[in-house]
C-alpha cells in the first residue's frame, strides 16, 4: 500500500480545493511538522541524536558498568549538552546542538519559517471571507461573491492531490470567483531559483486532477520580512535561463504548456509589516466581530515577536 493511500485511509482526504478544512487541522499539521522534523525539538537530527547516545554509551570509561550506571552517565552528559546550548536572551543567535525544551521553543517561535507557516495556516483558515476578499483584491481582480477555503502544506494535501516534491506554503481558493492564491511565506529570504515554474507545475497538476476549475485566476503572493522581487517577467526570465543551462534536470519545466501557465500567472509581494498595516486599516474601517479582532491582533503579536522584526537586536 502506498504512503498516500495509508494516509487517506487513516485521516481522510479532500477531492477539490473548495472543500472546507477545519482550523483544527492546522494543529494537526503543526504536530505533523514536528513529527517529521524532530530536529526542531531535539536540536539535531534524529540520526545524529541516536548516534550521540550510542557513542556515549560505548565510551571505554563505561566498560563493565551495569545498565543503570550507563544510563546515569549518559543522562548526565545529555543534560550538560542541553545546558551548553541554552540561550537566555530572546533573540540570541540560534545555536546548533542538542537543546532543552525551552531552547527548542525559542528556536521555533522566533526563528523558524516552517513554524510561521503553520501559524499562518491556522490564521488564514479562521479569517472571514470579507477579510480575504479585501486582502487579495489588493493584488488581483475578481468578484467578491464566494467563500474561501485554505490549505496548508500537509500530508492531507499531498496524499489527496498526490502532488509530490511541491513544497508550497499555503493555498487560498475561492471556488465561486474561481481564484487560486498561492501564499509563499518568507522569513527574510529570497525566493527559490525555480519557484515560479514549480508553482505553475502545481497549478497544472491541480487542474488536471480536478482540484481547481478550468480558467481559475492564479496569483503567487510573496509575503516576507523585507520587500521581495515580484516582477514576473524578470523572475520568469531568470528561472528559464537557469533551466536552459541544465536542461536534463529541468526538462519538465521547459514544456510549452507550462509556459502558457506562466503567462497566465500573476505575481505580487507584500511585507509582514505591510500586512500588519493592512490589518489595522481593516479593523478601523470595518465593523469587525470580537473574534476576528482577537484573531488579527493575536497574529500581529506573534509576527512582531519574530526575529526578522528585530534585526538590529
Amino acid at each position: 500500500m502506498k504512503a498516500a493511500e495509508k494516509y487517506r485511509r487513516v485521516f481522510g482526504s479532500i477531492n477539490h480545493l473548495k472543500d472546507q478544512i477545519s482550523w483544527t487541522t492546522g494543529l494537526t499539521n503543526m504536530v505533523e511538522f514536528l513529527a517529521w522534523e524532530p530536529k526542531q525539538i531535539l536540536g539535531i537530527t534524529k540520526k545524529q541524536y541516536v548516534r550521540q547516545i550510542i557513542e556515549w554509551a560505548i565510551d571505554p570509561e563505561l566498560a563493565g558498568k551495569n545498565l543503570e550506571e550507563v544510563e546515569h552517565a549518559v543522562i548526565k552528559k545529555l543534560n550538560a549538552k542541553m545546558h551548553e546550548s541554552e540561550q537566555l536572551n530572546t533573540y540570541s543567535p540560534k545555536t546548533v546542538g542538542i537543546c532543552d525544551p525551552r531552547e527548542a521553543i525559542r528556536r521555533v517561535a522566533f526563528f523558524s519559517e516552517d513554524y510561521l507557516n503553520k501559524e499562518f495556516d491556522i490564521f488564514l483558515s479562521l479569517c472571514s471571507d470579507v477579510y480575504l476578499d479585501s486582502f487579495y483584491q489588493q493584488f488581483i481582480t475578481f468578484e467578491p461573491n464566494g467563500s474561501w477555503s485554505t490549505h496548508g502544506n500537509s500530508g492531507l494535501f499531498e496524499a489527496s492531490t498526490e502532488l509530490k516534491a511541491m513544497y508550497m506554503d499555503n493555498l487560498a481558493y475561492n471556488h465561486q470567483s474561481n481564484v487560486l492564491v498561492a501564499n509563499e511565506l518568507k522569513f527574510n529570504g529570497r525566493k527559490n531559483p525555480d519557484q515560479l515554474l514549480k508553482y505553475c507545475v502545481m497549478y497544472e497538476h491541480l487542474l488536471e486532477k480536478g482540484f481547481i476549475d478550468k480558467g481559475a485566476k492564479f496569483l503567487l503572493l510573496f509575503i516576507g520580512g523585507s520587500e521581495l522581487e515580484h516582477n514576473k517577467q524578470r523572475l520568469a526570465d531568470r528561472e528559464l535561463a537557469l533551466c536552459h543551462k541544465r536542461p536534463k534536470k529541468y526538462q519538465h519545466l521547459l514544456r510549452p504548456e507550462l509556459l502558457e501557465i506562466v503567462d497566465h500567472l500573476q505575481v505580487a509581494s507584500i511585507t509582514w509589516s505591510a500586512l500588519i498595516e493592512f490589518n489595522q486599516r481593516y479593523l478601523a474601517e470595518n465593523n469587525v466581530c470580537q473574534v476576528e479582532q482577537k484573531l488579527l491582533l493575536g497574529f500581529h503579536q506573534s509576527l512582531k515577536a519574530k526575529s526578522f522584526m528585530h534585526l538590529d537586536v
